[in-house]
């Protein structure tokens, strides 16, 4: 599984967004192990971000999080500087601990130490809730970010469903009277990924 931001906005991050998911789709059955598939995913960031400085266009970075699912209760990471999981299991919500996230795509080059994998917990009837820092950035008119983590375990507590509409509606709420452009006010909403896995 994967989950991916892309810096900045428009076609040419759509360009970029589009040369990683197409390498996660072909690693992701060619390579035996998470770091490998990861690498692929380095390689092109780092190919499309050669073919943008001969157009004129600026290098992206990407932050990702390749996850391996399997059969049970353990789930293996490969964080690069994304926000790590949060797991929702027995009236409570965590985030998962990955540790120190590895550089994000594109920038391998800059780091000393080689990207790891990590393991954590994922058990069985749990929800693990996966989001862009469209959803920890968001702000309120005042400024405040939005406490995922405080929903989340309100959420746990009394779970009714539908998590990822009670999300959107509360973070709608929550940011209710910040303008829609972004470059006129840093609060305004921005682009916000929520995906789970039960």
């Amino acid at each position: 599984m994967l989950i991916a931001d892309v810096q900045g906005k428009g076609l040419p991050a759509i360009g970029t967004a589009l040369a990683v998911l197409g390498s996660f789709r072909e690693a992701a059955y060619r390579e035996p192990t998470l770091t490998g598939v990861v690498a692929a995913l380095e390689t092109s960031v780092v190919r499309q971000n050669a073919f943008a400085s001969l157009t004129g266009e600026p290098e992206r970075l990407v932050t990702a999080l390749v996850l391996d699912i399997g059969e049970g209760p353990v789930v293996e990471a490969v964080n690069c500087g994304h926000i790590a999981p949060f797991v929702i299991h027995d009236g409570d919500a965590a985030q998962a601990d990955l540790g120190e996230p590895a550089v994000p795509l594109g920038l391998a080059a800059l780091s000393p130490a080689p990207r790891k994998g990590t393991r954590f917990t994922f058990p069985p009837g749990a929800t693990m809730l996966l989001c862009t820092d469209g959803v920890t950035e968001a702000r309120d008119p005042r400024g405040a970010f939005y406490p995922l983590e405080e929903r989340l375990r309100a959420y746990a507590r009394a779970p009714s469903g539908g998590l990822a509409a009670r999300l959107e509606a509360d973070l709608r709420g929550f940011t209710r009277a910040a303008p829609a452009r972004r470059h006129r006010d840093p609060h305004a909403p921005q682009d916000r990924t929520v995906t789970m896995n039960h």
